[in-house]
């Protein structure tokens, strides 16, 4: 689940709601169709802007999802709790990501604890440092490009200014 968001940079509320049925197959693209999420228990019928996207799969997503075990559960989960439900994002915190995250900082890898929802910045940030138009990487994470300004994008610690 987390190379996944790493790769989509999506929710992780939408992530949680994902099922196999989700992937689609349009002409010769493989799709993740986004259009739900799992919040605080509730299964909604839409994502966080309402909005429904296809996000196109590459080579790298494509392995993933190829390697992924299949777990049988009656909603046809992706990534079904270990009860075979839905995921709870706070015990998924609490149980896993801060135990991960603690052993990186104890270990010196990370300097700080980082949320779960990190993923998304890094995702987004990454797009934009590669190049990627503000406004494709707005429709590809499910937000406008505003949104994308003020809260998303981390300025560089270190840089050189360009010669012009």
């Amino acid at each position: 689940m987390i190379d996944f968001i790493s790769l989509v940079g999506c929710r992780p509320s939408e992530c949680h709601a994902l099922t196999w049925n989700d992937i689609k197959q349009k002409n010769d693209r493989l799709y993740i169709r986004f259009n739900k999420a799992y919040s605080q228990g509730i299964l909604l019928p839409h994502t966080k802007t309402h909005e429904t996207r296809l996000f196109p799969v590459n080579k790298q997503l494509k392995t993933l999802i190829n390697t992924m075990a299949t777990v049988e559960n009656k909603h046809n989960l992706i990534f079904p709790s270990v009860s075979l439900g839905y995921v709870n994002q706070k015990t998924f915190n609490r149980r896993y990501w801060k135990v991960v995250v603690q052993g990186l900082i104890d270990d010196g890898v990370l300097e700080k604890a980082l949320r779960s929802y990190s993923l998304r910045h890094s995702f987004i940030t990454r797009l934009i440092r590669e190049g990627f138009d503000i406004a494709t990487v707005a429709r590809l994470s499910g937000n406008s490009t505003e949104m994308i300004c003020k809260h998303y994008l981390a300025s560089k610690e270190q840089f050189e200014v360009p010669e012009l």
